[in-house]
């Protein structure tokens, strides 16, 4: 199976300090043989923009006020990025970081690298899929 890798794809307004990015990307697996389908990437974007809009954290471990999540939306075509091509499905999220001290610094660790992308955070099930073993990932029965 290929593994694909979300590409450094952000898009930046130093001027509003907006940061623009994908959060999934469907068909893209991991290093442990997981992803999400366009349809699993979807309904994992929908639950977000109506439990969760707005909120943010920083690597999981702590919420932050000055960050807000203002766009969150499933690409309709693929689209072309910073030169990079993110396929139709893909969750995209705009980030507005406001202007106070807390905000100066995470804007700085953001235009650095140091925070250098979006991750979702919730649970997932696994379940097996009727008629297929579980050696045979490609669906050969």
């Amino acid at each position: 199976m290929e593994i694909n890798t979300i590409p450094d794809v952000r898009e930046f307004d130093k001027e509003k300090r907006h940061l623009l990015g994908p959060v999934l990307v469907p068909n893209r697996f991991d290093l442990h043989d997981e992803g999400l389908s366009i349809n699993e990437v979807e309904a994992a974007c929908h639950y977000y923009n109506e439990n969760h809009f707005g909120n943010t954290d920083i690597n999981h471990l702590f919420g932050t006020d000055c960050a807000k999540v203002i766009e969150s939306y499933i690409l309709e075509v693929d689209t072309v990025i910073e030169g990079k091509t993110l396929v139709a499905g893909t969750w995209m999220v705009k980030t507005m970081i406001d202007r106070t001290h807390v905000g100066d610094v995470l804007w700085d660790a953001i235009l650095t690298g140091v925070l250098n992308g979006y991750s979702p955070e919730g649970e997932a099930y696994e379940h097996k899929i009727l008629g297929v073993k579980d050696d045979d990932k490609d669906g050969d029965t």
